[in-house]
């Protein structure tokens, strides 16, 4: 599925540094900054709220198009997103400006659909191995994830690499075709990992009985 539409967003000239920007989080205003090739990279100002709303729709894939307060309109890819670690609140913002007409290279997720046999009948599982791709598009076509459809895997250990993916028309697999995406795996049961769990615990307590014993026949002497 690629982009249909941009989203848009309320941008306004920054000129608040240092100090003065935490004064402007205080407001309810995200710093950023806007850069990309043949372009003068230009710091911005974007209401948090606002912001927020427009990360859970574009991710990282849909383009984003700043509205200036001029009528200036830029189309951007949001390439780097800092939070604050404990709250999760937005402290900065990249946003990449690119050109419509020219391909860019950009990171893609990547989603398992779908059941092999064998997981189905519950003797294996599907481990990812790779969650995010990159691929070269024009903007507009850049997929909002890659889907890797395991149902046709149909045996232990087989993998499902880039070179599998049949992409969609005028994207471009950047990642190396011989990166693996996908395993099937023998499944762990549950009663094998109580089994485990309870091995374990025996060693434990073999190895306290052991110690015990040792004092105990320390103290004879």
């Amino acid at each position: 599925m690629s982009n249909d539409e941009m989203i848009g967003l309320k941008t306004a000239e920054r000129t608040a540094r240092g100090k003065r920007v935490n004064q402007a989080r205080r407001k309810g205003l995200v710093p950023g900054v806007v850069y990309g090739p043949n372009f003068e990279q230009v710091l911005v100002e974007v209401d948090a709220r606002e912001l927020r709303q427009v990360l859970i729709a574009a991710g990282g894939t849909q383009i984003v198009e700043l509205q200036f307060d001029d009528g200036r309109a830029e189309p951007t890819l949001v390439r780097d997103v800092q939070r604050n670690p404990m709250r999760g609140d937005v402290l900065h913002i990249d946003f990449y400006r690119v050109n419509l007409n020219e391909p860019v290279v950009n990171d893609v997720p990547i989603i398992i659909v779908g059941e092999a046999p064998l997981m189905v009948s519950g003797e294996a599982i599907a481990n990812q191995l790779l969650t995010v791709m990159s691929v070269e598009a024009l903007p507009m076509e850049i997929p909002q994830q890659i889907e890797v459809d395991v149902s046709g895997m149909n045996e232990f250990g087989q993998v499902y690499t880039i070179a599998d993916l049949v992409l969609p028309e005028n994207v471009r697999a950047v990642t190396e075709g011989d990166e693996a995406i996908v395993k099937l795996d023998y499944a762990v049961t549950q009663v094998e990992e109580e089994e485990d769990e309870l091995d374990d615990l025996l060693i434990e307590e073999s190895a306290e009985v052991e110690v015990i014993t040792a004092r105990s026949e320390e103290e004879e002497e």
